[in-house]
């Protein structure tokens, strides 16, 4: 809504009619009229009245006020803004609005010389309701959607609001946190299996152990069999160190011993590779500039979720950084028109994980000896951004065996069209060639196809080894439904594969999802099978169900397939899980070949800290086989605790520490100080609560990378608790636990008012900025229909609290006092800090 607060001042009667094409009927005053638009700064208008009381605006300036543009053409003035007819024909003494044209009565219609028309008309041609007090000198438009001039102020309040948030991207990413390169110990994984439910006949135990080093992460592997069965008593020992250089330039990883190799292909080999690769990539990939077309006077924000990334206006069409994650970015489009319009659209920006930022060059070199096939291997990788959307890159692998030596280099690019396609492509001389290439016509629709020319080894995994080129190639369409379909998501698919020389298998495939399972169709064409081809189809049904108070969420699946020789093949299973940590699975597997089915029964739960598993097979032929596993990780902070879980955590870090009330000021946790119990902390995703001492543990976490500590206050138990400074952030170090001891504060409720004089429009919907004068930090708020406003949780410290200058523009008012400089104590049982009240009077 739109309201005038018109102080009309009459300056005496006009001697004789203004001139004007159409004639009036009446006499008219002549006024001075102030206007405040909600939002809008007031300016002063000129209007008329006639002896009847109704009051004509002058229909320009009106419109040039709301921000609505207006031409003359001869005697026509339209309004292009609203509608596409909106005019006043001043030589016929008519108006066409998007109802059709009307006529206007004689008294409805002055230009003297400008177009002053009634302001009921206005209403009619501007789209909007118009009312008229002349005893209280108010008149009221109300349009929905707002008026242009309107919309850019709202614009304008609600971008300096989003770009004031936070950008809801990770703290690790840009945060300056230090990493300590400590040593200390340990984590140890293991697991027992038994072949059969005999364990002294033959079990396998499997260990795994990492300390830190240096900052770095030193692990140790061994299998060991034990029993009457055992064929080695040590196999599969390896040795590794790894360490992650978090602020390094030029360095970033460091691995040594068994590793997993980067480059083209993964191999293993015994040696040494240094990389400036990061160890987690950001989420942040790269950037692309986004520069929409609009026509003249429209005006366009960007979003990314609820993150205002950029936004033009009238008088800066600049493009907008658009920050890219690896895989689908979806970023909307508001767009503005001058007559109130607004449009929005998605685009949906597509980029392989393998694009490397523009203008930087990772590197990855690599020295040592072969794991298995060869002896000695080496490796070199480089890729580079040319562009945004482009990557290249190169390398080459050394590999030397009893016939001598073999360098292979090979050439790789990665690219974005941004919106529509992306593509990997790979090229390394007479041993492989590969595309993988993804189309994305329209939002819920894309195509992927992979394709590759490779000799053994070097392509996809193949049983042929006979030195033949083998070609691969797959087409995947995905289309995404709507709701009101019977399928939310369908796939079709293609794939063959064979030598040079012909086709030696086949698929055809489709799929489609629903919100309780999904069923598939396809078809098999193998030569070298016994069947040969095989048409079959297979469904599986997540079927919840309860019992009295207990809840079951079975999964039932099923396949058949056949040929022109009959069934040759069917398979039925059942999934229940009973409780979170528990599964029960039975299945039964039959095919022509064999000559009874498969049964087979398992069971996975974990229990405490121990993931325990068992599972019986009897197969077609009579031979009955079981296992039984047992496995958990043990983690050992520095105080000496213990943690035990049952999932592997070699590799991964903890935090531990106190959770403390600095009673004596001095910012440590000392024997004067207060421990709290019973506070729920999130460390980077993982929650844990702190015991009767005030301790707590955190293990799982990523190594290297800056991890978040922040209360949970809604769980703890005394809401008013924080910390000093916000969140807290650590770098862990893997395979140990970092000291991180929390100080908490205690927070009040800050509650004050805003009142206003008679002449000032509201209290309401006003911009409170609260201002630590310690750290510059600005908290807002809003205040109620009241004046009220309230913020929770403010930390200790002195603060400024003021009206904001956007609020007070608006109300073109002046606030006393203009701030209010106060103190939150650190101690004191007061729960809330009351301030005086901030008085608003109108400005001259």
């Amino acid at each position: 809504m739109l309201v005038f607060r018109s102080a009309l001042l009459v300056t005496g009667l006009l001697a004789d009619p203004p001139p004007s094409s159409a004639q009036a009927t009446s006499r008219h005053e002549e006024g001075i009229v102030e206007i405040v638009a909600e939002r809008l700064s007031p300016i002063t208008l000129i209007v008329l009245v006639d002896s009847a009381g109704a009051v004509l605006l002058p229909v320009e300036q009106v419109a040039g006020y709301l921000g609505l543009t207006t031409s003359w053409e001869g005697p026509v003035l339209s309004v292009p803004g609203v509608g596409r007819l909106a005019a006043v024909d001043t030589a016929a003494g008519t108006m066409q609005t998007r109802a059709g044209r009307v006529a206007l009565a004689p008294a409805e219609l002055v230009r003297a010389p400008r177009l002053y028309l009634r302001a009921e008309r206005i209403g009619e041609l501007l789209e909007a309701d118009v009312g008229v007090d002349l005893a209280a000198l108010v008149v009221t438009i109300a349009r929905s959607p707002p008026f242009p001039a309107q919309q850019r102020v709202i614009a304008e309040q609600r971008r300096a609001l989003l770009l004031a948030r936070p950008s809801g991207r990770d703290a690790r990413e840009h945060t300056p946190v230090p990493y300590e390169p400590a040593s200390g110990v340990g984590i140890l994984d293991w697991e027992i299996a038994t072949h059969g439910l005999d364990p002294a006949r033959l079990t396998t135990i499997r260990t795994d152990a990492g300390i830190a080093l240096l900052g770095g992460d030193l692990n140790g592997s061994a299998a060991f069999e034990v029993g009457r069965d055992a064929a080695d008593a040590v196999r599969d020992a390896g040795l590794r160190y790894q360490r992650v250089f978090p602020h390094g330039r030029y360095v970033t990883q460091v691995r040594a011993g068994d590793v997993l190799t980067s480059g083209l292909f993964a191999r293993y080999m015994r040696g040494l590779e240094i990389s400036n690769r990061p160890f987690l990539r950001p989420a942040e990939l790269t950037s692309v500039l986004l520069h929409p077309d609009l026509p003249t006077g429209w005006e366009y924000e960007v979003f990314q979720g609820n993150q205002l990334l950029g936004y033009s206006d009238v008088a800066s069409v600049d493009p907008v950084a658009v920050p890219l994650r690896a895989g689908a970015t979806p970023v909307q489009i508001r767009m503005y028109g001058p007559g109130g319009e607004e449009v929005v659209t998605t685009l949906l920006y597509q980029t392989p994980i393998s694009l490397v930022s523009r203008g930087t060059a990772e590197y990855s070199v690599g020295l040592g000896r072969c794991a298995s096939a060869c002896n000695e291997f080496a490796h070199a990788d480089v890729r580079y951004g040319v562009s945004p959307l482009f990557t290249t890159g190169a390398g080459f692998e050394l590999i030397s065996d009893s016939s001598g030596y073999d360098i292979r280099p090979y050439f790789a690019y990665s690219l974005s069209t941004g919106t529509r396609a992306t593509a990997e492509l790979t090229y390394m001389p007479f041993a492989l060639y590969a595309a993988n290439v993804a189309v994305f016509p329209r939002d819920g629709s894309s195509a992927q196809v992979r394709a590759s020319l490779s000799r053994s080894g070097f392509g996809p995994i193949s049983l042929v080894r006979d030195g033949r080129m083998r070609w691969d190639t797959e087409l995947l369409w995905d289309e995404r439904l709507g709701r009101e379909s019977l399928f939310s998501q369908v796939r079709f698919g293609a794939s063959a594969a064979g030598p040079t020389d012909g086709i030696a298998r086949w698929r055809l495939s489709t799929a489609g999802s629903f919100q309780r399972g999904f069923v598939e169709a396809r078809y098999d064409h193998d030569r070298v099978s016994v069947s040969r081809h095989l048409v079959s189809a297979r469904a599986a049904l997540f079927t919840p169900f309860a019992l009295g108070t207990h809840a079951f969420r079975p999964l039932v699946s099923a396949a058949v397939g056949g040929n022109d020789r009959g069934l040759q093949l069917g398979e039925i299973g059942i999934s229940i899980q009973p409780r979170a940590s528990a599964i029960i699975t039975a299945g039964a597997q039959w095919s022509r070949e064999s000559s009874s089915p498969t049964l087979s029964l398992g069971y996975s739960a974990h229990i405490g800290s121990v993931q325990s598993a068992l599972r019986a097979v009897s197969s077609a032929s009579g031979v009955a086989s079981s296992s039984f596993m047992l496995s958990g990780s043990s983690a050992l902070a520095p105080d000496g605790s213990v943690t035990f879980q049952p999932f592997a955590r070699t590799g991964y870090a903890g935090l531990y520490g106190t959770v403390f009330v600095d009673d004596d000021g001095d910012g440590e946790l000392s024997a004067g100080d207060t421990t709290v119990p019973d506070v729920h902390l999130i460390i980077a995703g993982h929650r844990t609560v702190s015991d009767e001492a005030g301790r707590f543990r955190a293990w799982g976490l990523h190594p290297y990378q800056a991890a978040v500590i922040a209360i949970d206050s809604a769980r703890t138990p005394d809401p008013s608790f924080t910390t000093p400074g916000g969140a807290i952030v650590v770098r862990p170090v893997p395979n140990t636990a970092r000291r991180s001891d929390i100080q908490l504060v205690r927070t009040r409720e800050l509650i004050g008012t805003v009142t206003a004089a008679a002449d000032v429009a509201t209290v309401a919907g006003l911009t409170i900025e609260l201002t630590s004068l310690d750290t510059g930090e600005v908290t807002s708020t809003v205040t109620f229909s009241d004046g009220l406003f309230y913020i929770s949780r403010v930390r200790p410290g002195r603060y400024r609290a003021a009206l904001a200058a956007s609020s007070r523009a608006a109300l073109s008012a002046i606030a006393s006092p203009d701030g209010i400089e106060f103190l939150v104590p650190r101690t004191g049982d007061d729960p809330a800090v009351e301030l005086p009240a901030i008085h608003l009077t109108r400005a001259r």
